[in-house]
């Protein structure tokens, strides 16, 4: 919806390219020569004979041969006049995307996929038309491809909400209890997908549910902005998440910068949101699902890390530890002697873009943030020293001048079921 202004434009500037394209190939092609193989028009070339020599066999060679370049002029003046319209139509998406600066990225990606996908369909009709059928089919194909990843990227994957499921065994654990763990809900509007988000965490049946950070992003100018946080607190008392060890939740990097900004956010909800550093001991053993030792930590420690030894439990409990960022992880116990049994983290979106054979668009995060590479973007890490880094892709998407998109990048609610060794 708060791309509408810029699709009108842009779509002003369709009718006028599309305009021009006719003018180029309908009516300008014929001051370059009319007919050849593919116009369907005959053209009957007369060469003068001097000599009794020269027979109709070098009539019809000389003959092919203006053809044939008549043929390929024509090739040449419809293909750069189709560049030239596309070259005009991509100025026109940044420079409207530019208007629009803080949708920038959206404006963007739907103008590539769905603004040039047009222009290329309507030119491929054009040139099945005036019988060009080779650059015809090409473009007709590029055309369909381009639309189809924009579908794609815009609208089904980012709504394709999935259970990505775990499972670890570990001799510290007790007895079985499952983890649901969901980041980066991240939105500017409550809707149907928020619901179904809460909705599926409460049908994973979890003994422990666990919020990762990150979950309203907006700015000036978004709509009902007002009154997101009110509708935030309002969708968590719609539907209420219940387990039987708790649900919590840790901020994150967009989220307010003060605990009781951040606290007010699920203020009357089952949610008890953590803001600082904080550990909880001995989790789950009355109920016989434990005991569970859980850090959780702020963002600045997540970012930071240096906590070593003191994420380690004592007492022998198996252990989780819970971040926004994944570097207190990398950084600390990826090659250290001993590491928390699980780790947990969100923030990246798993890259939200993954190009088969080359990985995720964001190959490495910037400034404090440069640990986090195209490993650790996503899915299940496995430490030799024993520990088990989970980096979810998350449930929503980057907000404000990035697009809202996703490729093969699935959002995810993580669940995982730890279970006792089993004796052999």
């Amino acid at each position: 919806m708060d791309t509408i202004p810029f699709h009108f434009l842009m779509i002003a500037l369709d009718i006028v390219l599309c305009g021009f394209l006719i003018f180029w190939l309908i009516f300008n092609f014929r001051f370059v020569g009319i007919g050849g193989r593919d116009s369907g028009v005959d053209i009957y070339y007369e060469v003068p004979l001097s000599g009794s020599d020269r027979g109709d066999s070098e009539l019809l060679s000389k003959g092919d041969s203006l053809a044939d370049n008549f043929w390929f002029r024509k090739f040449i003046w419809r293909l750069f006049g189709v560049v030239l319209g596309g070259v005009i139509c991509l100025f026109g998406i940044v420079f409207f995307a530019v208007i629009f600066r803080r949708n920038f990225g959206q404006c963007f990606v739907e103008g590539l996929t769905f603004h040039v996908g047009f222009y290329l369909l309507f030119s491929s009709v054009l040139l099945f038309i005036l019988r060009s059928y080779i650059v015809g089919v090409i473009l007709f194909l590029f055309g369909v491809i381009v639309v189809v990843l924009g579908v794609d990227m815009l609208y089904i994957e980012p709504n394709n909400l999935v259970y990505e499921y775990y499972r670890l065994e570990s001799p510290k654990a007790r007895s079985a209890f499952r983890v649901v763990f969901v980041a980066d809900i991240q939105t500017d509007n409550i809707g149907e997908y928020e619901r179904r988000t809460l909705r599926m965490i409460m049908d994973a049946k979890p003994d422990l549910i666990i919020l990762g950070g990150d979950y309203l992003q907006y700015y000036a100018g978004t709509v009902g902005v007002s009154m997101l946080p009110e509708r935030f607190r309002q969708l968590f008392k719609e539907i209420p998440l219940e387990a039987e060890l708790g649900v919590y939740a840790v901020a994150g990097n967009v989220d307010y910068s003060s605990g009781e900004q951040f606290s007010e956010l699920f203020k009357d909800t089952t949610v008890e949101p953590i803001f600082s550093s904080e550990m909880i001991n001995n989790l789950g053993e009355e109920e016989g699902k434990g005991p569970i030792d859980i850090k959780f930590l702020s963002v600045v420690d997540s970012i930071n890390g240096g906590l070593g030894e003191t994420l380690l439990s004592k007492s022998g409990n198996f252990t989780i530890v819970v971040g926004h960022y994944p570097n207190y992880a990398i950084k600390d116990y990826q090659f250290s002697d001993r590491a928390p049994d699980l780790m947990l983290a969100g923030h990246t979106h798993g890259g939200q873009i993954y190009i088969p054979f080359f990985g995720a668009l964001r190959v490495k995060y910037t400034h404090r943030e440069a640990v986090i590479t195209q490993e650790f973007l996503r899915g299940m890490k496995r430490f030799k020293n024993g520990g088990n880094l989970l980096i979810t892709r998350g449930s929503g998407m980057e907000r404000g001048w990035a697009p809202r998109v996703r490729f093969l990048c699935k959002p995810e609610i993580s669940v995982i079921d730890v279970e006792p060794t089993k004796k052999k």
